[in-house]
């Protein structure tokens, strides 16, 4: 079991193909937290995001012989979530607000390197609240961006959006940041810095 852990997404899903059930559970444990997070901000229910997250890699293994995913395993577990996450809200007839707040604090760790992020926790409260004032959307694209290193194409295909808006958010968001340089010290403004044009 602990050697599937370092292998490749890839290499997990050929693996659960041939009916690896250990293989399906690394795949599960490397990303079952940060989509429960995902699934949260949907359902608002801690339970029903870790149920839904449970339904799709269940899913996944049901269909381990004919599944084929084009895009990044990632990508194709975020929207699965997703799409899963909408049916329950549909079959539960609750309300589905058009922008999504995303919160990715717990899976934060693994996208940055050790020395930024001992800089975002140092500044850690003053950024959130920064990029709490963005618009709730701007907030999740520039989260998932930024933090969690997705690609504006796969934040597109995941949000059901075009690049082009993924790109004008993150312009504005940019944009943002860059306006309250005034505010912070010049430590913290290097630092916003790196988080606005570089990203972490």
């Amino acid at each position: 079991m602990h050697s599937f852990n370092k292998k490749a997404d890839k290499e997990l899903l050929e693996a659960i193909s041939q009916n690896n059930e250990n293989a399906l559970t690394a795949l599960y444990k490397r990303y079952f937290q940060n989509l429960c997070d995902f699934s949260f901000q949907f359902l608002k229910r801690a339970d029903l995001a870790e149920e839904v997250v449970s339904d799709v890699f269940l899913n996944i293994w049901l269909k381990r012989g004919d599944i084929q995913i084009t895009s990044s395993i990632r990508s194709y577990l975020y929207i699965a979530v997703r799409n899963q996450s909408y049916n329950y809200l549909k079959k539960s007839k609750m309300a589905i607000t058009e922008d999504i707040e995303l919160a990715v604090e717990k899976g934060m760790s693994s996208a940055l390197t050790a020395d930024r992020f001992l800089l975002y926790s140092e500044f850690k409260e003053e950024i959130e609240d920064l990029i709490k004032q963005m618009p709730s959307k701007r907030q999740l694209i520039f989260r998932m961006h930024r933090l969690e290193g997705f690609k504006y194409k796969e934040i597109a295909e995941i949000l059901s959006i075009s690049p082009n808006t993924v790109q004008n958010q993150m312009v504005e968001a940019t944009k943002f940041i860059l306006q309250q340089y005034p505010k912070f010290s010049t430590t913290k403004m290097w630092f916003l810095v790196l988080l606005a044009l570089i990203g972490i």
